[in-house]
């Protein structure tokens, strides 16, 4: 863009110096109309090129302007997607630890139920004391060949037996469901432990993000900024010496050359 405004620049300069030498040449040979006629088409190629170098100030602190927020724009889409790429690999590797501690709980789980299988298993019933009485004076009945007794002692004794027996197994079906339970309760503590731990990282990390982001921010608006001042200081200065250059020409008649390649750059 530079190179095009100086090319363009450096063309019109050619242009007034061959002007100025047709008014050269017509002023020695007498013909003043023609020297007058080439003093105006410079003035007017003057004017023409004064207003034509504000514009191009403005159009090249525009397409600055352009340029910014298009990288700025780009910048933005990488952020977002660094971000999301972040946030989805965090997901990933907490869903694979939850399954992982699943799976090894599980396992535990199993061996667990097993041992306390065999705990209960090698329990035997306690008995009461009617029962064992009644076992010992069924004993005396048949050592004494007491056998009618004796059978009547059976008959009494098989529900009580039957009932107590019962109620045992009941107590082990209890002891293993409360085991068990204790355990699953264990493990899922420790599973909520563990999705706190990644509910506490998942927002630290999106606290991360927000700061990224709001720098970000603050980083886009401090460059629109500086160029926002940049811009108006050169537009200002660029406006200023053109200013000042039409001002010599009209202030000096014999002026005809005006230059513009030393107009303020950004």
């Amino acid at each position: 863009m530079d190179a095009d405004i100086e090319a363009e620049q450096a063309k019109v300069h050619e242009q007034l110096v061959e002007l100025d030498i047709q008014r050269q040449q017509c002023e020695r040979e007498g013909r003043f109309r023609d020297a007058q006629e080439c003093l105006n088409r410079m003035r007017d190629i003057n004017l023409r090129q004064g207003k034509k170098v504000e514009r191009q100030a403005r159009s090249v602190n525009a397409q600055d302007k352009q340029d910014i927020t298009e990288r700025q724009r780009l910048e933005m889409l990488t952020f977002t997607k660094m971000w999301e790429e972040k946030l989805e690999e965090y997901e990933r590797q907490a869903k694979e630890i939850i399954t992982h501690v699943k799976n090894r709980q599980n396992s535990e789980y199993k061996e667990q139920e097993d041992i306390i299988k065999i705990q209960l298993m090698n329990k035997r019933p306690r008995f009461s004391k009617q029962v064992l009485q009644m076992r010992e004076e069924l004993e005396r009945m048949v050592r004494q060949k007491e056998y009618l007794n004796a059978e009547n002692i059976k008959r009494n004794l098989q529900p009580i037996e039957e009932e107590e027996v019962k109620r045992f197994d009941e107590q082990l079906s209890n002891t293993f469901a409360k085991k068990t339970e204790l355990l699953k309760k264990q493990y899922r503590n420790e599973i909520n432990a563990l999705k706190q731990r990644i509910k506490l990282g998942r927002e630290e990390l999106l606290a991360h993000r927000k700061q990224d982001f709001e720098r970000l921010l603050q980083r886009h608006a401090n460059v629109s900024k500086e160029l926002d001042q940049k811009t108006r200081l050169h537009i200002s200065r660029t406006r200023e010496y053109v200013q000042k250059q039409m001002q010599a020409m009209i202030n000096a008649p014999t002026k005809t050359l005006l230059d513009f390649q030393l107009a303020p750059r950004v």
